[in-house]
């Protein structure tokens, strides 16, 4: 280690001598290493000792292992440098011969690639000499195939004209050989064009020639049938008798002579049997019936009654299928062939039996029977396509192509030209009237709706366009004003034969009313949801007529409500507030959740379901405000009247007996009032109706009071009728119109307390912040009052 100035570091310090030697003067003056060792290491004498307690530590042979050490460093410093030069000499020795090899690639690379561009260019030049030449040969070799069929044809055309055979031809087809009967199948027919082509009616033998030819195929033909009906005689599902190599040899040689069309079709035609064995008609019963006529029932299923029938079709094509791609060489035709017979026969009985069934039972089994076929066979269908695809039965889409069509067909007799939509219309209207006949036949009866004319528009309308203006439910707003009337003098024939309705009878027919509505947006959304799966095109406006179809009818409930509660209690035609509330809720309900979802995407006629609701709940908004506004100009009256009752003396008396009679029927009146307003109000409605009466009542009360002379007794009086008055506006639980009742007992003290304390009395609580004119009014009115010394007495000005 080393110690000196500037920035160098030691981890110990140097003793002063120790300084002194690291000179390199000293070194230069022939100061040597051991000389320096041994001047640093002077202090041999103390070797043995021990300083701080420890033994003495000779350094000199740890510096001699570092001198060793550091010569040996040294000495392999040098060699590896010795090495790096080496290895850099060779690095550059082999560089340069990689470059060398390089270089020589490459040109050996070029000297390639001009050889096989030349080659390439020769063997391009060769190529065009030798490809006329095979062109030539293949025309040739064509020319020479045809040239031998021209050759058997003309042989064969000869044959038969002139000896009704051709041996040749005849061997070809009875030839154990495949490919000999394959030939003998094309050739005859070539054979039957060419002689169809030759015959003449002006040379009769031309004629018998191509009688001839005909023949013979069909005799070909025959024994390949019969042949191919042998070898399928067995046990179709087990195939241990099939005689599977036989029959797709058949189906060769006839696919030559006719692309196999008879063959196939007799195979089909064999084969529809076992679907016409499977095919059960099934019926449903009464009881089933009912459920499906029935507007309310959800518990109606036609699977039980199908899915059997469905799968002994599926069971059989598919194993048709399995078994045609084993014969025949065009599988999918066969395929196609079977699938379209089985639609056409089998499954067009089974939809058009239970179709035509429903419609002898109601138009609302016939559309729920419809939907319910549409999606079951729908679903069919679809598995039938997935299974030929899957089983690659299905290359180019044409067994897919024909299973759509297939299922369409079968519908197209129900859904095209807007006959189902028809009939849906229809449907609803006659579930809308008969959920209303079984509510009140009296008031819903068929004068009340021109249900032919009605179906007539509809149909009219749906061959038209299906434009929209205001004027499209005139004719629904006029039939409801006729209802109106009707309705209006039904109701008057029955107040006039019996006696009044009770409000019980009157609950139970909400209820059953309540559930009318139920049925009519059950059958609604019913009635949408077929639309949109069966006419998705037309869904949305429909969507917009059934909304029209329900605004038409809770108007007319709403009507009938409104009817029958006139000319009885008044309050009880609070009623039909609730029964609006319920209407306008489930309408709303029926328009968010199904009607706006229907026509979302049509801006136009989301605006045309957005404005008849709005106008719908407007004009019972309005109709409610009106009501409310008669209940309380009513109570007021009566009110009025009752206060009208009051008699002078009630408060001039001697003794203090029951609440005066105008007390009496106010209290009974707001009792019976206070009832029926909060049954039939709630939240703000009841807490604006309660006050607006509340308010009115105390204003009447206060002009009263201004109206009798009272003594101290009948003060007495007046004040217990105010605190009966208290009581019964306390149990409204509005807190703001209790306080202001409470000025009824201070004025009830005006004429208790003593003439000294009046002044005193009109100063504090609420007649502190009455007019003094009208609190005069009230002490003008104490039995003891005199003018002409008021003020002395009162001091009241």
């Amino acid at each position: 280690m080393s110690a000196g100035g500037g920035g160098s570091f030691s981890i110990y310090d140097l003793n002063p001598e120790i300084k002194k030697l690291l000179n390199a003067d000293n070194f230069l003056n022939g100061l040597s290493v051991n000389d320096f060792v041994e001047e640093i290491s002077k202090d041999h004498i103390l070797k043995g000792a021990e300083i701080n307690k420890k033994a003495y530590l000779d350094p000199k042979p740890y510096i001699r292992s570092f001198e060793s050490t550091i010569r040996e460093l040294n000495r392999l410093s040098a060699d590896a440098n010795d090495q790096r030069i080496r290895g850099q000499k060779q690095v550059d020795a082999y560089e340069l011969k990689h470059s060398q090899n390089v270089l020589e690639l490459s040109n050996s690379i070029d000297k390639t690639t001009d050889k096989f561009n030349q080659l390439d260019i020769q063997i391009s030049d060769v190529s065009r000499k030798i490809n006329p030449l095979g062109a030539t040969l293949n025309r040739i070799s064509t020319s020479r195939d045809k040239s031998r069929e021209t050759i058997f044809l003309i042989r064969a055309y000869h044959g038969f004209y002139t000896k009704g055979e051709y041996t040749p031809l005849e061997t070809l087809r009875t030839s154990p050989k495949l490919n000999d009967n394959m030939e003998c199948a094309r050739y005859i027919k070539n054979l039957i064009h060419l002689s169809r082509r030759i015959s003449d009616e002006s040379l009769p033998p031309t004629l018998k020639c191509l009688q001839t030819v005909e023949s013979y195929g069909e005799r070909m033909e025959e024994d390949l049938l019969k042949k191919f009906e042998r070898a399928s005689e067995g046990d179709e599902f087990s195939g241990e008798t099939f005689d599977i190599r036989t029959m797709n040899n058949v189906s060769q040689i006839l696919y030559e002579y006719n692309q196999g069309i008879t063959l196939m079709n007799w195979f089909v035609d064999k084969n529809d049997l076992v679907v016409d064995s499977s095919h059960d008609e099934e019926t449903l019963e009464e009881s089933e019936w009912e459920q499906w006529s029935d507007p309310s029932a959800t518990n109606y299923d036609l699977g039980p009654h199908i899915n059997a029938f469905l799968e002994n079709i599926k069971f059989s094509i598919k194993s048709k299928a399995r078994l045609s791609k084993k014969i025949f060489t065009n599988p999918e035709t066969v395929i196609v062939l079977f699938i379209e017979r089985v639609y056409k026969t089998a499954l067009k009985r089974k939809v058009t039996t239970l179709l035509q069934l429903s419609l002898q039972q109601s138009l609302l089994a016939h559309v729920r029977i419809l939907q319910a076929l549409y999606g079951i066979v729908g679903d069919f269908t679809n598995q039938m396509k997935d299974y030929m695809i899957t089983e690659e039965y299905d290359a180019d889409q044409k067994v897919s192509q024909t299973l759509e069509l297939a299922n369409d067909g079968l519908f197209e007799e129900y859904l095209f030209d807007n006959a189902y939509l028809v009939r849906e219309k229809r449907n609803l209207k006659e579930v809308v009237q008969a959920t209303l006949n079984a509510l009140d036949p009296d008031s819903f009866n068929e004068h009340t709706n021109d249900d032919s004319s009605l179906a007539r528009s509809d149909t009219l309308r749906l061959n038209q366009s299906r434009a929209y203006d205001q004027t499209r439910f005139s004719a629904e707003k006029k039939r409801l004003a006729q209802f109106t009337q009707y309705v209006k003098a039904k109701v008057s024939e029955r107040a006039g034969a019996s006696d009044q309705v009770s409000k019980l009878e009157l609950e139970e027919d909400d209820l059953k009313a309540i559930d009318c509505v139920e049925t009519l947006l059950k059958t609604a959304a019913e009635s949408i949801g077929r639309a949109l799966e069966l006419a998705p095109n037309e869904a949305t406006e429909h969507s917009l007529d059934v909304l029209a179809v329900l605004i038409v009818n809770f108007a007319k409930l709403i009507v009938r409500e409104e009817l029958q509660l006139q000319g009885l209690n008044v309050f009880w035609s609070l009623n039909s507030i609730q029964f609006k509330k319920e209407i306008l809720f489930c309408l709303t309900a029926c328009a968010k959740k199904i009607i706006f979802p229907c026509v979302t995407n049509d801006a136009i006629a989301k605006s045309k379901a957005r404005f008849m609701i709005n106008e719908f709940v407007k004009a019972q908004e309005t109709s409610i405000n009106e009501l409310l506004d008669h209940i309380v100009d009513y109570s007021l009256r009566q009110l009025s009247g009752f206060l009208s009752k009051q008699k002078k003396k009630d408060f001039l008396c001697d003794t203090i007996e029951d609440d005066t009679e105008a007390c009496e029927l106010i209290s009974e009146f707001l009792t019976e009032m206070y009832a029926n307003i909060s049954v039939a109000l709630t939240g703000d409605n009841l807490l604006n109706t309660l006050s607006t009466i509340g308010n009115a009542f105390l204003n009447l009360l206060l002009e009263h009071y201004k109206k009798f002379s009272v003594n101290s007794i009948g003060g007495v009086v007046l004040t217990k009728d105010a605190i009966r008055y208290q009581s019964i506006i306390d149990e409204w639980g509005i807190p703001e119109l209790s306080e202001k009742f409470q000025i009824l007992k201070e004025i009830g003290n005006l004429f208790t307390v003593s003439s000294e304390l009046v002044n005193s009395l009109v100063t504090e609580g609420q007649l502190s912040r009455m007019k003094p004119y009208n609190v005069r009014q009230y002490i003008s009115k104490r039995a003891d009052f005199n003018p002409s010394y008021a003020d002395k007495f009162f001091k009241f000005r």
